[in-house]
């Protein structure tokens, strides 16, 4: 007796636009509502607003492309807070007192030293067999203490004229869209349609497949990190922008993987790997920036909007898993 296997249901456009990009029209909603929130607050609300907000969230967004771009992978990158106040203090130190060309050579170099020391971190993980999470936390304390060897107390500098270059002046939000933007367009979509790209996003669903497939694990992995660090780089030299100096303390560090955390899973990538992408944590990186600012409007103490981010980072891998149990029963 012949067994038919019953052919899937046709689903229309609108169903696998709803699959697809649900998730980030939902982000993108929230964004709205509290941006309209905010502007409610400031009857003012203007450029300077507006830069403060976006600029303000360059730093995270950039972290969380750079925990993103992992997570996808199948992984998670628990150094790239360490990594960023790293960059941000080996910018500080040596931008001091240099001319524009110089602080944009240093700026490359770093952001080159973080791609480096993300790949070792790859090559020791595919090496050793021991997990992501292992590793890239045991290496944060190494990140970290060399942080405090190259700037053992806040402070340093960047050239004046770089700063409104990357984080805009006074009110001027559009060099932070403008990066932003670039990141997106020139690194993430030419990646994500690659075939290092789709590479990644085969080990992050299904690892053993993938290498059955002919997909070099190893080699994909160690990539991978390494564009982690390129966009940790970025995050450092944007932190250096917009703060004006160095600050070597670990507790940053640490407040910022979590953020980093939270904005990539509030962007809709799974933590289970293969799905999502890397828009979604930009605009969740400014929710998760907004919520202080909001919380301090209402005249509530903003040092409770931690507590809102971990109820909201709940609440969402409760949802996220409640709609990966909805597609794998459909």
């Amino acid at each position: 007796m012949t067994v038919l296997t019953p052919l899937p249901r046709p689903t229309g456009a609108a169903t696998r636009l709803r699959r697809r990009h649900g998730w980030l029209a939902g982000v993108v909603v929230l964004l709205a509502v509290l941006f309209v929130v905010r502007i409610v607050q400031i009857p003012t609300f203007g450029g300077f607003e507006l830069r403060t907000i976006i600029a303000g969230s360059m730093a995270l967004a950039f972290l969380a492309m750079a925990q993103g771009v992992v997570v996808i992978s199948g992984g998670i990158n628990m150094s790239v807070g360490a990594l960023m106040v790293f960059a941000n203090c080996v910018c500080a130190k040596f931008m001091l007192g240099q001319d524009l060309l110089t602080c944009v050579l240093i700026g490359i170099a770093v952001v080159a030293l973080c791609a480096v020391i993300s790949a070792v971190m790859g090559y020791v993980i595919t090496v050793s067999g021991v997990p992501d999470i292992i590793v890239t936390l045991a290496i944060s304390f190494v990140i970290a203490g060399s942080t405090l060897v190259v700037l053992p107390a806040p402070g340093g500098g960047i050239a004046a004229d770089l700063q409104p270059l990357i984080v805009g002046g006074f009110s001027e939000p559009l060099p932070a869209v403008i990066w932003l933007t670039l990141a997106l367009v020139l690194i993430w979509l030419p990646f994500k349609r690659s075939r290092w790209g789709i590479a990644t996003y085969a080990i992050g669903s299904q690892r053993g497949a993938a290498y059955l497939s002919g997909v070099s694990v190893a080699a994909t992995r160690m990539r991978t990190y390494a564009l982690s660090g390129v966009f940790v780089g970025l995050a450092g030299i944007v932190t250096t922008a917009f703060t004006g100096s160095g600050e070597p303390r670990a507790s940053i560090g640490l407040a910022a993987l979590l953020s980093s955390v939270a904005a990539v899973v509030l962007g809709g990538v799974a933590l289970i790997g293969g799905t999502g992408g890397l828009l979604g944590p930009v605009l969740a990186a400014m929710v998760l920036s907004l919520i202080p600012a909001i919380m301090l409007g209402f005249g509530w103490d903003p040092n409770l909007s931690e507590i809102a981010r971990g109820v909201i980072l709940i609440l969402v891998v409760m949802l996220g898993g409640y709609v990966q149990l909805r597609r794998r029963s459909a």
